[in-house]
């Protein structure tokens, strides 16, 4: 039986986990100078403006001349808002300039990135196509993110058996003072588990967000940040219940509390903008989910040979479960929500689609758990057994599920957009900047009309969708000058725009309308989503 629940165990972890990748959750909403800008003189500072909360203390910003060299030695600054970082920079000649960024999220994903602009000269669109926007996502090897997410796995599997293992301790009916003994030795066993598990991850945690940081920004990083704040406080309680634990009951209810709070210090919750909203979610949902997981986790072993205790325990086991589990999907839909920027993300992003699969899974146990409570009311002893099998496994698969999408990032990311179509025999592709709310490049490039005419006009329009009857917002667009004469008689006219104007995300359609010499009229349509990133 234990052989079969641990490969089924496997198996999912492996076909779940495996293609994933890791993603940062802090994304750069605005940077001035702008990526790719050209300047007449220097800026008095450079600044960058991050979607979320960054952590404090353990983050860069350098610009360096064209010949690699920082233009001052200064630190940058955070504002108070902690979404922004700063760096005053002094008058400087004429070149190109490159921007280098490092910073933490709040939900502590490290983020990376350059980009270039230029002062008092034109600046060459190869070398920003090369080296702007090199954005490090925190992306790593496969063989990390598979080791991660099992870690994170056994790590979260350890802290809610043994929250839930300390909470039910006040209310198994014991039938005798061995199992009462039995009891204690389990959950002495979960905790040296959970703080063994619990150093693991901030080491390899602390790997990728501390690498290459100095004593005093990992000093600064542990002492002020959300993150630090958990590591010490969840090291400090593991310890403390050596000590205290399984004596009294309300000792025992302000513990898990205080380690389940802390545990939401460490993840996504606090990243939001309302931060005691999202964390009071994420401990309901941690709350309920060690009192369902750690109560079938102890039916499962007393089960065998202590049928009478796992009978004595399974009426208010059942009424437990079943009040957690409506509370868990509860809890998880709102905290899906309140993340989200609309429902439809959730089919966008592997984050969304693994708490898709969470939801369907936490309906299946529903299920069993009604047919385990009938069948208690018929007082079928034999059948009850059958039901605990698929009831521990789903719990574990739910688990892994939860291990993996921790360190996944929920928002979907607005990427650029490449549009190929081909209408009337005319060839048009369309390429754009990072489409989000604000100012956006876009150009426009189509073969010549098939009937021998000429372009004439290439025009654009953005019309919201779902808005009502909103006029379409049109933008102009202007013939790319080609600088070689006999390039420009053999290629087709490109139309640009740096003027491309998202005035809010939402579901948009681009238009773009050709004209021919002979007044023939081709028009292609792309719909859009842009997603409002900001917290």
């Amino acid at each position: 039986m234990f052989k079969k629940i641990v490969l089924l165990v496997l198996i999912s972890y492996f076909a779940l986990v495996t293609p994933l990748n890791v993603s940062a959750h802090a994304i750069l909403l605005d940077a001035s100078p702008k990526e790719g800008s050209q300047l007449k003189q220097m800026p008095d500072k450079v600044s960058l403006t991050f979607n979320e909360r960054l952590g404090e203390g353990v983050f860069s910003l350098q610009v360096r001349n064209d010949k690699g060299k920082l233009i001052t030695t200064k630190k940058a600054k955070m504002n108070r808002t902690h979404q922004t970082i700063s760096l005053d920079v002094p008058p400087s000649k004429k070149g190109i300039y490159t921007v280098s960024y490092s910073v933490i999220s709040a939900d502590s994903h490290p983020v990376q990135g350059t980009y270039v602009f230029s002062v008092g000269e034109k600046l060459d669109q190869s070398s920003v196509d090369d080296n702007s926007n090199k954005n490090i996502n925190g992306k790593q090897s496969l063989f990390y993110n598979v080791g991660f997410s099992l870690i994170k796995t056994l790590y979260y599997m350890a802290l809610l058996w043994l929250s839930g293992f300390v909470l039910w301790k006040w209310y198994v009916p014991y039938q005798a003072h061995q199992q009462t003994q039995q009891y204690r030795k389990i959950v002495k066993y979960l905790q040296a588990s959970y703080i063994i598990f619990l150093l693991i991850s901030i080491c390899v945690q602390g790997n990728e967000l501390l690498k290459g940081s100095s004593l005093s920004k990992i000093k600064t990083f542990v002492i002020h940040s959300t993150t630090g704040w958990s590591w010490i406080t969840c090291i400090l309680l593991a310890c403390v219940g050596f000590l205290f634990l399984l004596r009294n009951k309300w000792v025992d209810f302000t513990w898990v509390g205080l380690l389940l709070v802390a545990t939401t210090l460490n993840g996504h919750a606090v990243a939001s903008n309302i931060p005691a909203y999202t964390m009071i979610l994420d401990l309901i949902h941690l709350v309920t989910a060690s009192l369902w997981s750690a109560g079938l986790v102890y039916l499962f072993i007393v089960w065998r040979k202590e049928k009478e205790q796992a009978l004595a325990f399974l009426p208010i086991f059942s009424r437990t479960a079943f009040v957690s589990l409506m509370l868990l999907i509860l809890s998880g839909i709102l905290y899906a929500l309140k993340l989200l920027p609309d429902i439809t993300a959730l089919f966008k992003t592997i984050w969304g689609l693994l708490l898709l699969a969470k939801i369907f899974i936490v309906m299946l146990v529903a299920g069993v758990g009604i047919l385990i409570s009938e069948h208690l009311r018929k007082h079928d002893q034999p059948s009850l057994a059958k039901f605990l099998i698929p009831d521990i496994s789903f719990m574990l698969i739910i688990v892994v599920i939860v291990g993996t999408i921790t360190h996944l990032n929920p928002i979907p990311q607005n990427e650029p957009l490449v549009w190929k179509e081909k209408k009337q025999g005319i060839e048009f592709i369309v390429k754009t900047s990072t489409l989000s709310p604000g100012k956006a490049s876009l150009f426009v490039k189509a073969s010549s009309p098939k009937d021998g005419s000429s372009i004439q006009s290439v025009d654009l329009a953005l019309s919201p969708q779902n808005k009502g009857e909103l006029a379409p917002i049109e933008v102009p667009l202007q013939v790319k000058k080609e600088e070689n004469q006999e390039k420009k008689q053999l290629q087709p006219k490109v139309y640009v725009t740096n003027n491309l104007v998202i005035p809010y995300a939402g579901r948009w359609q681009i238009a773009v309308r050709l004209v021919t010499s002979n007044l023939d009229e081709v028009v292609i349509h792309k719909d859009i989503v842009v997603y409002d990133i900001k917290e």
